[in-house]
């Protein structure tokens, strides 16, 4: 049996503190002090439910519904009904918390025939009785927006930094965010309300993920919506939320949207093509690359068919590729009409240096709706086929983004409002955002190269040309 530790020995921690002034120390009394928060919504709640309970009840019930039927035509309320009935606990408890804490905000409720907002019912002379740091945190979550936040960094069980999707003014807000950071990744959109506390910012509690496509939908959405808002500013906040929760529910409900990708230059929906070619003769190819005035050989021993556009930047046209084995080159186009103008134009001067093999043609729109938004990349998809040599593998793609990411710096940026990550990083809020997509981009890449049992490839020569650190 072992020595009972006397208050007045030296800790066993090695702290060199006395026992009771260390790991003896009593612990401090559970009880929140006068300026904290913490029970402030759950007091709410409980007020609510002993003085109006049935009101309170079908507010809620209302707000599921109306966020339920709103993802469905009007007429099609059966359809509302069983994707309703075939959510997950999971879901349906996020729900309830999520619309709970908007009506806290809010919502009203109809107290004697009239109806009357929550807020003003919780924080007024008959209300829950509250501590200082409870009453101040319920009159600001009345107070705070509901936002659309991209999350451009996150350090998993502390927190992450976010940045206001529709307003690219804002400054980028380092969140403190511990158990919600454990699942959030660079790239992800959230809806959410930023609190201010001491010493920084958290969110308030309810927070609606979104999918990449379903949340490049509704920043659409909303960015239409604000191009003829409402006179009244507190209309305009209320519909930004009410759509928020709409499209946040509605990507379990329904199959999220497709986007059309657009190529930058043409204009042409995105289609990547991609023609394959057994080399005869490397040397007469490479003489006759060489000749081109257009063809830059890139450093690892690809070429760039490239066009000087309007913005003064040079883009490429077509990205050519020597595969692994050195027996055949391959060709990509990132659109239709650019491979039925690149074929000729490459048969014609390589002659019979080349023997043209096969065309890929890979949809980004057929590959994202065959993508099964539950499972991780790091699950979705075949690993390596026998046979095929990781190392060769992850060379050649790496030159391939190489290539495909040479100009990235200054292209236009859809993700970035239309501007070039170089012309982005000139403000504070746009160099987290440029930060944040080379962040995501990396992880993509992560989960792809572990999928693949390859290596992972860097991203960092996008940092480095554009002189930044990580």
């Amino acid at each position: 049996m072992s020595e009972k530790i006397g208050r007045n020995d030296p800790c066993p921690c090695g702290s060199g503190k006395k026992y009771k002034q260390c790991c003896g120390k009593p612990e401090p009394p559970t009880t929140p002090s006068a300026d904290s928060h913490d029970g402030a919504v759950e007091r709410a709640v409980a007020w609510l439910a002993q003085h109006h309970r049935k009101a309170f009840v079908a507010a809620l019930e209302e707000e599921i519904d109306a966020a339920a039927f709103g993802c469905f035509d009007d007429d099609d309320d059966d359809a509302a009904r069983e994707a309703m009935a075939g959510i997950d606990d999971a879901l349906w408890q996020q729900l309830q918390l999520n619309l709970t804490e908007w009506l806290l905000a809010e919502g009203d409720i109809k107290v004697k025939g009239e109806h009357q907002r929550v807020a003003d019912l919780l924080l007024g002379a008959s209300g829950p009785l509250l501590s200082v740091g409870q009453r101040a945190w319920l009159e600001q979550l009345a107070q705070r927006p509901m936002r659309l936040y991209d999350v451009t960094d996150v350090v998993s069980g502390t927190g992450i930094t976010v940045c206001d999707a529709l307003d690219d003014a804002q400054a980028p807000i380092v969140v403190t965010e511990r158990e919600g950071s454990r699942s959030m990744r660079p790239g992800l959109q959230i809806g959410a309300r930023v609190m201010a506390v001491a010493g920084g910012h958290q969110l308030s509690g309810a927070v609606y993920p979104f999918s990449m496509l379903s949340g490049r939908a509704m920043q659409e959405e909303l960015r239409e919506f604000l191009v003829q808002p409402s006179r009244h500013e507190e209309d305009n906040v209320l519909m930004i939320g009410l759509l928020i929760i709409k499209g946040w529910l509605a990507q379990y409900l329904r199959p999220a949207p497709i986007p059309t990708f657009m190529h930058s230059h043409t204009g042409e929906p995105l289609l990547f093509t991609t023609d394959h070619y057994e080399v005869q003769a490397w040397p007469a190819l490479a003489a006759a690359l060489a000749a081109q005035p257009d063809v830059q050989c890139d450093c690892d021993g690809g070429w760039s068919r490239l066009i000087d556009c309007e913005d003064g930047q040079a883009r490429a046209l077509a990205t050519i590729t020597a595969q692994p084995g050195g027996r055949r080159v391959s060709l990509l186009y990132k659109t239709a009409g650019l491979a039925e103008q690149g074929r000729p134009w490459f048969e014609t001067l390589a002659g019979d240096s080349v023997k043209f093999l096969l065309r890929e043609v890979s949809d980004p729109k057929g590959l994202l709706s065959h993508a099964d938004p539950s499972k991780s990349a790091a699950t979705q998809g075949p690993r390596l086929p026998e046979g095929l040599d990781p190392e060769a593998l992850a060379g050649a793609i790496e030159g391939v983004l190489q290539r495909s990411y040479a100009h990235w710096a200054d292209e236009s940026i859809p993700a970035l409002n239309g501007q070039t990550p170089r012309q982005a990083i000139a403000s504070a809020a746009g160099l987290e955002r440029v930060k944040g997509l080379l962040r995501s981009y990396q992880d993509g890449e992560a989960q792809q190269a572990a999928q693949q049992g390859r290596r992972e490839i860097s991203y960092q020569f996008l940092w480095d040309d554009l002189g930044l650190v990580q």
